[in-house]
């Protein structure tokens, strides 16, 4: 069984496709806003206002180290719930949170421009030419947003597996195709592959446990754990506790390590 991760952009009926792909492989269909709205974790203001794209950058750069904090929670939340294989994901970005695993199929959604636009239009009942001009700024903030948080462009094709038009196919027929593409020996779960997603949700984990130490190192192998942080001089004790203290509260956990550095 696998990971599906469905990168989609404005309006480009990603999720129609996720739902179909979903029913197709009885898989379950996730969000990023699904997520955000069943983790209490995600209580704070600099998350809550990330629900929307446009801005969101310059919201996140208000607060202190507000971009590290969002990807660790969010990186969290993704990673915790799709290590259970068979899930289908949709949303801008979440296939960057895993790293060399081969069960995770990447799938881009895209669709004509103008199917967009008459869309939108007909949504928000407006000009077809306020539409286009309207997809357009969502497009590059889109971008934007990726490039911020990811550093990725993620209109390259080269960061997908499979990439469809659903104005060319339609909704049922790329689902269908996603869902074979899904069941290829390619995409089976290993043993080394479930391993992985493992550890690096417990590394997301960690990572967002430590709130107040968002630029720590954390690296687990077999559910041991690897954290570094730096602190001042004469309060490496005090931040150790504190880390460890932190740490030792997050599920799935076998062992840590902590090394606490100080600042130059």
């Amino acid at each position: 069984m696998s990971i599906i991760c469905i990168s989609r952009g404005s309006y480009y009926r990603g999720k129609d496709v996720a739902r179909k792909v979903a029913d197709i492989l009885s898989y379950e269909c996730v969000s990023r806003d699904s997520l955000l709205d069943a983790s209490d974790d995600f209580d704070i203001p600099e998350i809550k206002l990330t629900r929307k794209i446009h801005h969101s950058t310059q919201i996140l750069e208000r607060y202190s180290f507000g971009r590290e904090r969002y990807v660790n929670f969010i990186s969290s939340a993704i990673l915790n719930r799709l290590k259970k294989d068979n899930h289908v994901y949709h949303g801008l970005a979440g296939q960057f949170f895993f790293k060399d695993i081969s069960h995770l199929l990447r799938v881009r959604v895209i669709a004509d421009l103008e199917e967009r636009v008459q869309a939108e239009a007909l949504r928000e009942n407006i000009s077809t030419e306020q539409a286009r001009l309207q997809l357009k700024s969502d497009d590059e903030e889109r971008e934007k947003w990726a490039l911020f948080l990811y550093g990725v462009d993620i209109s390259d094709p080269a960061l997908y597996d499979l990439t469809v038009n659903v104005t060319d196919m339609g909704v049922d027929a790329c689902g269908e195709l996603i869902a074979r593409a899904a069941q290829l020996p390619n995409f089976a779960t290993t043993d080394e592959s479930r391993k992985r997603v493992r550890d690096q949700a417990l590394a997301a984990s960690i990572k967002a446990a430590l709130f107040d130490f968002p630029l720590a190192g954390v690296s687990t192998r077999d559910g041991r754990a690897y954290v570094n942080v730096k602190a001042p001089e004469g309060q490496a004790d005090l931040v150790r506790s504190r880390v460890e203290e932190t740490v030792g509260s997050v599920m799935d956990l076998a062992d840590a390590e902590i090394r606490v550095d100080p600042f130059y």
